[in-house]
Formats: structure tokens, C-alpha cells, sequence
């Protein structure tokens, strides 16, 4: 491992995001790179080294994203020619999801989020925000580890790439409109967690949207709206305790 591999891997394990480390174990043949050689996945898609380029690198993140995903290593074997790779030759590799184990993607950069992501931070989780302002979407609001993504609520979304049953999404955004398609875009996922920061009144109104959009019912009821345990909150302070201590009731099942 070349000195600068070796600092994009201590940097990834430093900033608490989760990514993969993909590693050739074998090689036959003519191939793109040798045995030994890494890559760092990330789980937006981009990617830290190389392990040939093209169309097997392509395919190894793909496998990369899948392993974050679920949280299990796995060895992935291509052939270079069936892929259509002139080179020919085939590569062996092993991927190894790496980093935190549990994480949260918070959308919506309010007060709420900015007192809930450092206390999630310091029980273990690995924690996203996503606004599309730059005011709330600062980085100096969030000390630690915390990930801030300033971009729209779409990008953000898609941008998750996959969901297992190590993730936890949190919909705390400025409008009904956005919550509902954070709610929306995620109530057929496959989550551990989705949750969304509403009045009854609010949470009702949703349930109905859903249904008439033919969402099931098994479905809404796997969500958690209002979110947070009933500890008469009020405060945000108070609200991210109570949210907090749902995800930990949630986690550990």
C-alpha cells in the first residue's frame, strides 16, 4: 500500500463514512492491474485509487455499493473478455465494507438536526445532513465527523445510491412538501428506520397522501411519524433525546 493510499484510507476511517475497500486477489491473463491492487468506495459512488479502470472498475464499484449496503464481504471474479474488455485475462477481488456501522441521513439542517447530529455522533452512529441552503447546511454548525451536504433534496436522495438495514433516515425539512417526498422517495426501501418530524395532524395527512398513491398500508406502518419516543419534548434539545433514544430502541432491536 503506496503512502497515499494509505492516507485516503486514514481519512476515510477518520470522517465516520462508510465505504468499502475493494482488493485484487488474483489476476490471470493480461489485466488492467496486478494482485494487490485497492480502491476506496464510497457510498454517494466516488471512489478513492484504482484497481484497473473502465468497465471492471465499474463493475467492482457496483459490487462495492451492494457490500456497503448489506454489510458483508463478499469476492467478485470477472471474466475480461465476457465483459468486453479487449485486454482479456480475468480478476478475482475482495470487498470489504469498512467504516461506521449504523448510519443516519438527516434532511433538513434546523435546529432539531444541529442539536440531533452530534449527540447521534457520540453514540456510534455514522451521521449525514442534507439541506439545499447554504446557511443551514454549514459545516461549522456540525463539529465531529458529521457529513454536510448542501444540495437539493432530490440529490440528496439519490445521491444515497443504496439502503440496507443499517440505515436510518430522518425527514426534519422546512416544508410539508419536502417531508413528504423524503418520506415518499424511502417507505419502500428497506431501512431499518424512517422517520419524520410532524403534528399528528401532519402525520395523518401523509398516511392519506400514501395510501392514494398506492403505497401499502404494511408499508406506512413501518414508519415513525411523529418521530421520536412520547417524553413531552419540546425543546430541541429535548426532541433530539427523545429521537435518539428511538434510533438506539430501533438499532438494538
Amino acid at each position: 500500500m503506496d503512502a497515499a493510499f494509505a492516507k485516503q484510507l486514514s481519512d476515510a476511517v477518520a470522517s465516520g463514512r462508510r465505504f468499502a475497500m475493494v482488493t485484487v486477489v488474483e489476476t490471470s491473463g493480461s489485466s488492467p492491474q496486478k494482485t494487490g491492487a485497492k480502491m476506496l468506495v464510497f457510498e454517494d459512488g466516488s471512489i478513492a485509487g484504482t484497481v484497473g479502470g473502465g468497465k471492471i472498475e465499474h463493475l467492482f464499484s457496483q459490487d462495492a455499493l451492494k457490500a456497503i449496503a448489506s454489510g458483508e464481504a463478499t469476492f467478485v471474479t470477472y471474466d475480461l473478455t465476457e465483459i468486453g474488455m479487449a485486454c482479456g485475462g480475468a480478476m478475482n477481488a475482495f470487498i470489504e465494507p469498512m467504516g461506521a456501522g449504523c448510519r443516519v441521513t438527516i434532511f433538513g439542517c434546523g435546529h432539531v438536526c444541529r442539536a440531533l447530529a452530534p449527540l447521534l455522533l457520540s453514540i456510534g452512529f455514522s451521521v449525514t445532513v442534507v439541506d439545499d441552503r447554504p446557511e443551514w447546511a454549514n459545516p461549522e454548525a456540525f463539529p465531529g465527523a458529521v457529513q454536510v451536504r448542501c444540495c437539493s433534496i432530490e440529490e440528496g436522495m439519490t445521491g444515497m445510491a443504496q439502503v440496507g438495514d443499517k440505515d436510518f433516515v430522518l425527514s426534519m425539512t422546512r416544508g410539508h412538501d419536502f417531508d413528504y417526498e423524503v418520506l415518499r422517495f424511502f417507505v419502500e426501501k428497506g431501512q431499518a428506520y424512517l422517520g419524520g418530524m410532524a403534528s399528528r395532524k401532519k402525520a395523518k395527512s401523509f398516511v392519506q397522501q400514501m395510501l392514494a398513491d398506492g403505497v401499502s398500508s404494511e408499508a406506512i406502518a413501518r414508519m415513525h411519524v411523529p418521530v421520536g419516543l412520547s417524553i413531552s419534548s419540546v425543546t430541541p434539545a429535548e426532541i433530539a433525546v427523545s429521537v435518539a433514544a428511538q434510533l438506539i430502541q430501533v438499532k438494538n432491536g
